[in-house]
């Protein structure tokens, strides 16, 4: 296997104009209880609720709430819930580590909480959820990172994360975004204190306001297909991201035999 594909775990390539647009926003220390703090956030979700509406409807989600990154949600979301999940064996790492009530399946059981990426951790892809009855934590961590697709919102979805470390290059800032249809138990209680990194969210902002949901992916999508042409692999949906059956990739399988590859170290 070559060196570039050792590392299980995603980065997600640096893209340059984000990273100079990073330089320019000036760091914020708000006094919290001050009201500035929560005027910035409130002006976030309601930027990101149009910025990401034509792949997800959010109008359901009414709660909002700012994580360091998905990671973070999954954490959040952990330490309060106390119904056994399950989650689709490939999919995002950390919701094995973190062990709890979690169960790893090859298929969804119908009677239990799900945990689920789309775009699929497991392979970068959109996957259909429509005959998913199950209460869903959707995990939408890829997003930024794909086309303008709408995705299909199982009608029990409690849930649905963003981060900005997948499409944006972030993986170190930690900024990622909740939604839920109800308040959340723990993530209600550092809202109200405002404990959150406000310069975080004024680079979310930025991001925002620079580019459109899907910049990013139009711009190296080319790439991508010009590194999977070359070497053989099939690209995902997520413009980082291809797939392979070869056995020189065994060590990357994920879901049966199909291998995801991290392309970023060739971006």
């Amino acid at each position: 296997m070559e060196d570039i594909f050792n590392n299980p775990w995603v980065q997600s390539p640096q893209i340059p104009s984000v990273q100079e647009l990073i330089k320019t926003v000036t760091p914020v220390n708000y006094i919290r209880g001050s009201g500035q703090a929560r005027q910035r956030l409130d002006l976030l979700e309601a930027s990101y609720r149009n910025w990401v509406a034509d792949i997800v409807d959010l109008v359901d989600f009414k709660h909002c709430y700012f994580v360091n990154g998905v990671t973070d949600a999954l954490n959040q979301w952990i330490a309060t819930e106390t119904r056994p999940w399950q989650y689709l064996k490939g999919d995002y790492e950390y919701a094995r580590l973190i062990g709890g009530k979690g169960e790893s399946v090859e298929e969804i059981q119908s009677d239990k909480l799900l945990y689920i990426s789309n775009p699929a951790c497991a392979t970068g892809n959109v996957i259909s959820l429509d005959k998913i009855d199950n209460p869903v934590i959707m995990d939408c961590a890829y997003v930024g990172s794909i086309a303008k697709t709408q995705l299909s919102i199982p009608k029990n979805t409690e849930q649905i994360w963003f981060s900005f470390s997948k499409g944006w290059g972030l993986v170190g800032q930690r900024s990622g975004l909740v939604f839920s249809k109800k308040p959340h138990r723990s993530l209600k209680l550092m809202k109200k204190v405002e404990a959150w990194n406000y310069t975080s969210v004024e680079i979310c902002l930025a991001i925002i306001t620079n580019y459109d949901i899907d910049t990013v992916y139009n711009e190296y999508k080319h790439k991508q297909f010009n590194i999977c042409t070359e070497r053989d692999l099939e690209p995902s949906d997520c413009f980082f991201i291809a797939n392979s059956t070869k056995e020189i990739y065994s060590k990357r399988r994920r879901t049966g035999n199909i291998a995801r590859l991290d392309l970023s170290k060739l971006f």
